[in-house]
């Protein structure tokens, strides 16, 4: 069983996140047959009614060290570290969740084993299970992954469901023809564009499955398919305020989080969290200032001070910047804590819990400021 120290001693790269599939233009559909409603679905299917909310447009994302994972003695404990993570993520309806590689000594071009470790199990764990076998490679580091528990996010669906959205990849491709997906359901979903083979996308299925026979010659002509149509990953969090998982990004330093946003724009409201930061009485008296992307900061054994020193771009500055300086607010969201020290893995589940009330207002007011 590999230790830490010789996950330390091994050099990978961890994988980015999926391409994004892009649109293209539409052709024939062949013949589509809608299934009524309360009509036999196929495979005996439940359609799971959403309930009616307002679209969620802002996101909250976490930044979090790999070091967490370097601190660990036993492959297992940190299986299990990467899976907590995963699972808080998901419980607290994060969007994005950024590795930070704050590996000391690491040689240009190469990210520390710890970082590499957790992005890879955050993907794994993120990803629906029908679809880890095409998309997720074997490794090493994925050995115990196997035995955490899911996250049972609302896109990681059973085949008995059906819901407006789903995730699929792509099985085949043909130009001018489309393309066929693996949904996880007893039939294939086809979509009118021809998209590389073994890419996720989202797909908008509709509030019913739509039957069709296949007519095109170069994807099996006369097979039964469920008709669907590409969206973009957020749709159901924006159309219907569904989370729908997160995506892994790989920093390279503290400040590259910052720089490489995915978001338009930027993050607008950035917190840290610190043993050192500012005490609020309680979370009911933290307020938000408005905000579109939300991003919280978390440090390593060491706090976010150690991120700071192992960032070349920081460190070439006149006067390298304190943490608190960085955040738009530097908070401690556990003073009164009995023991000597919180794991980062406890960090994150503590804080979220303490910014849930905050957030929560915000989506009421986001949400009143929509109905206007």
């Amino acid at each position: 069983m590999p230790t830490d120290k010789k996950r330390k001693n091994r050099k990978s790269k961890a994988q980015t996140d999926m391409p994004e599939a892009e649109l293209a233009t539409t052709s024939s559909l062949g013949d589509t047959e809608a299934v009524p409603s309360g009509a036999a679905q196929p495979n005996g299917h439940a359609i799971m009614t959403p309930v009616a909310t307002a679209g969620r447009t802002y996101t909250v994302c976490i930044a979090v060290p790999g070091s967490v994972i370097d601190n660990t003695q036993t492959m297992e404990l940190a299986t299990a570290v990467a899976g907590q993570i995963a699972r808080t993520a998901a419980i607290f309806k994060i969007d994005e969740v950024i590795v930070i590689d704050d590996a000391a000594n690491r040689e240009p071009g190469t990210v520390g084993a710890g970082a590499a470790f957790l992005a890879r199990v955050l993907q794994f764990m993120e990803t629906p299970q029908y679809l880890r076998r095409a998309l997720i490679p074997m490794h090493a580091d994925l050995r115990l992954a196997g035995t955490l528990p899911p996250l049972d996010a609302p896109h990681h669906m059973r085949a008995t469901e059906w819901a407006t959205y789903r995730e699929g990849v792509v099985l085949s491709s043909v130009p001018g023809e489309g393309s066929l997906l693996n949904v996880g359901l007893d039939k294939d979903a086809y979509i009118t564009q021809a998209l590389r083979t073994n890419v996720r996308v989202t797909l908008q299925m509709g509030p019913q499955p739509t039957q069709m026979v296949l007519q095109q010659a170069g994807l099996g002509s006369g097979q039964q398919v469920l008709f669907g149509q590409l969206a973009k990953p957020s749709s159901p969090r924006e159309t219907e305020g569904t989370y729908w998982g997160y995506t892994t990004r790989l920093a390279t330093s503290l400040s590259q989080v910052f720089q490489d946003c995915p978001f338009e724009g930027t993050y607008d409201l950035t917190v840290g969290t610190s043993e050192r930061g500012m005490v609020v009485p309680g979370p009911e008296y933290l307020q938000f200032p408005p905000f579109q992307h939300l991003l919280i900061g978390f440090g390593g054994p060491h706090g976010l001070e150690e991120c700071v020193q192992q960032d070349p771009a920081l460190q070439a500055m006149h006067q390298s910047p304190q943490p608190d300086k960085l955040f738009n607010l530097y908070c401690n969201t556990c003073p009164e804590q009995g023991s000597r020290t919180i794991r980062t893995e406890e960090a994150v589940l503590i804080s979220l819990s303490y910014f849930q009330s905050a957030i929560t207002r915000h989506t009421a007011v986001s949400n009143l400021k929509a109905a206007v």
